[in-house]
């Protein structure tokens, strides 16, 4: 009986696995389902020194410092915590909260080098206000603008030891604030009424901080918000930073406070508060930083022709000078 080209080509490869197996013993292994050389952590976050967070998961980055070029291991966790299963080793381990949506990072190679900060913005996009060639404040023309950061806690763990086949490792977290919040109040001030748009913008705040140790960046940078009028002769504005630098003497706050009016002018005050954000105390229930300002001489529109003669094209600065 005659075969086929095809089937003597199945017969060949037939008989060459069967010697195969034959030379080897056709010994499989089964994988390694056996964990005795790694370790159990066990997560758990308490939240005494930010009773007020409003996070909702956690990531955790696991360093290995025996192996400092080794990538982080992450996990994702809910509040009520969890586990993560490590090598053998000594390690350490960062933590913060993930429900942000401004917040990017770098610098995530290292525990300690692990840096929050936010995307460039723009005066306009910050106030919500839609008037091209917003003027940043006169002495902060060359900062750099950022986007508002997301509220976030962050804290790194005490270095812990892991061994093989061991009883596993209580790791607790104690998150902390990585943000301060500013609270901005001016009274007294006239003319609200006619006024069609109201921003503000802070300049000289940091740009970044580290969610380890919770330093500031080196970098300053300007953020600009939106400011709300709570009645006819106040406003009020919160805005959220990384921090304020109190260890350097040449850092300079500019409060800046934009106003279109209802006849189209356009003006911007400049209020250097360096005093009054320097020594203000940050309230510990709520990492929060207020700042008071009296006084704001917005002018009022001209009305059938009398009154100021406005300047709309452009931006009008007034300097204004306060007293602690």
């Amino acid at each position: 009986m005659k075969h086929s080209p095809q089937s003597r080509r199945w017969v060949a490869t037939g008989s060459l696995l069967l010697l195969l197996c034959l030379l080897t013993g056709c010994e499989y292994k089964d994988l390694c389902y056996d964990h005795s050389h790694s370790d159990k952590v066990f997560v758990t976050f308490d939240w005494q020194k930010a009773p007020q967070h409003t996070a909702t998961s956690m990531t955790v980055l696991f360093y290995n410092i025996d192996e400092p070029s080794q990538q982080p291991i992450r996990y994702d966790y809910p509040l009520s915590g969890g586990s993560a299963t490590l090598e053998p080793g000594r390690w350490r381990a960062v933590t913060y909260n993930n429900n942000t949506e401004t917040i990017l990072y770098r610098g995530a190679g290292a525990w300690n080098t692990i840096e929050a900060y936010t995307r460039l913005s723009s005066i306009e996009e910050g106030t919500q206000l839609t008037r091209a060639g917003m003027p940043q404040a006169n002495g902060a023309e060359q900062e750099r603008v950022i986007l508002e950061p997301d509220p976030i806690w962050g804290c790194v763990s005490e270095e812990f030891t892991l061994v093989a086949d061991g009883d596993g490792y209580h790791l607790v977290f104690m998150p902390e604030y990585r943000y301060t919040t500013l609270k901005v109040k001016i009274a007294n001030v006239p003319n609200l009424k006619y006024t069609e748009g109201i921003g503000g913008a802070i300049s000289g705040v940091a740009a970044s901080r580290y969610i380890a140790t919770g330093e500031l960046g080196q970098q300053m940078a300007t953020e600009a918000f939106t400011v709300q009028k709570t009645d006819d002769e106040t406003l009020e504005a919160t805005v959220n930073i990384f921090g304020r630098r109190t260890d350097a003497s040449d850092i300079t706050h500019y409060l800046t406070i934009y106003a279109i009016l209802a006849d189209g002018s356009k003006w911007y005050y400049t209020i250097d508060v360096t005093d009054k954000l320097q020594h203000a105390v940050i309230d510990d229930n709520n990492n929060t930083i207020s700042i008071e300002v009296d006084g704001l001489p917005i002018p009022k529109p001209i009305v059938n022709g009398s009154g100021f003669q406005p300047v709309i094209d452009s931006w009008q600065g007034v300097n204004i000078e306060v007293t602690m």
